[in-house]
């Protein structure tokens, strides 16, 4: 695995030479490209770097102690070091291998989310919303910023469907396990008889794409201007701003009406198509792959029911980690465990196909 580190950190330096090509510079995609891919190395370089400091300050320790020229006082000094340098590489050898195996490509891009109340009725807009404001607070705990580009509401006042843009550095490394089918069980306000019901909200997290990421042919799209609207479909805006713009070869719809602006709201929805068409194509490479290499690991699609959420026993079960968490704790904005115990998760299940391939 070290082997791996060390061609990223080459491909590292690599990237920060060809930044600097005029050919390069002048070339806004490759070089958007180039530095995305440079941002995503950097901290494995960084750690590549610092383990091989180690190593040769653990040598220098090593040298001293096996000199017979050396005297004990200083061979006692070297031993103590030895030992202190030995458990800093262990720790940054630890966090090496968790840095490979959870590479992703896209860990340097922002956040479009997705989130809709599915199956269940009004109660599944309602908790749609829940989980939306839940996210709010987990995204300004974290110093993430939250934009809505669209929603929906429901009679009710729930999230028939929302969709949002979410900034910040590592967002996507942390976000990605979001996505999937959000179970909730509960008495719904509106149950006379104190019956539990079961709802689900879907989640969506798509890397965000820039611009020159994904070409899409104008030819391809149907896009139409509509009024902006309220809850219930009341009419808040008297020009027709809000963009509906369909994908015609894959048949995706994209509706956006973050501001009073036709043409802002149309840039909006080609960006969400490009990270939607990503996300579709990226997917199919996943499961290629998967299939290649023999087993299918679960990627928390928006198929998948992930997580459920218990009021009656105050319970939040993730299905892929296996984890439960008092759900007062997780709807409060503090999801940090869940999220970390579906990258051990992701670890493990990795682990475990890296041994299926040498086996």
């Amino acid at each position: 695995m070290i082997d791996l580190l060390k061609q990223r950190a080459d491909r590292y330096a690599e990237l920060g030479k060809l930044i600097e090509d005029p050919e390069v510079y002048g070339n806004s995609k490759l070089f958007a490209q180039y530095q995305r891919e440079r941002g995503s190395l950097r901290e494995q370089a960084e750690t590549y770097a610092q383990l091989v400091s180690l190593k040769e300050q653990m040598a220098g320790s090593e040298e001293i102690i096996n000199d017979p020229a050396a005297d004990s006082e200083m061979k006692e000094l070297a031993e103590v070091e030895l030992a202190e340098l030995q458990e800093k590489h262990d720790a940054l050898w630890q966090e090496a291998q968790d840095m490979i195996l959870l590479d992703d490509e896209d860990d340097s891009r922002d956040v479009i989310l997705e989130i809709r109340g599915a199956e269940g009725g009004d109660e599944a807009t309602l908790f749609a919303r829940e989980l939306m404001e839940n996210y709010a607070r987990w995204c300004a705990h974290h110093k993430f910023k939250l934009e809505t580009l669209d929603e929906v509401e429901s009679e009710v006042g729930g999230l028939k469907s929302g969709t949002y843009r979410v900034k910040g550095e590592g967002v996507w490394r942390w976000f990605k396990y979001e996505g999937g089918g959000h179970r909730v069980q509960r008495v719904p306000s509106t149950e006379a008889q104190g019956r539990i019901h079961t709802s689900l909200a879907t989640v969506a997290v798509l890397p965000e794409m820039e611009d020159v990421d994904i070409e899409v042919k104008e030819s391809d799209l149907e896009i139409k201007a509509a009024r902006s609207g309220g809850p219930g479909g009341q009419n808040v805006n008297k020009t027709s701003s809000r963009c509906q713009m369909r994908h015609l070869p894959t048949g995706i719809m994209v509706d956006c009406q973050s501001t009073p602006s036709f043409h802002k709201n149309r840039d909006e929805a080609l960006r969400i198509l490009k990270s939607k068409l990503y996300q579709m194509e990226k997917e199919k490479r996943d499961r290629e792959l998967a299939e290649k290499r023999g087993a299918m690991v679960g990627s928390g699609g928006r198929g998948d029911k992930v997580r459920t959420y218990n009021f009656p026993q105050d319970r939040c079960t993730d299905h892929r980690a296996k984890v439960s968490l008092p759900l007062t704790k997780v709807m409060a904005g503090d999801i940090d465990e869940l999220i970390e115990a579906c990258r051990q998760w992701e670890k493990e299940e990795k682990l475990k196909a890296l041994a299926k391939q040498s086996a």
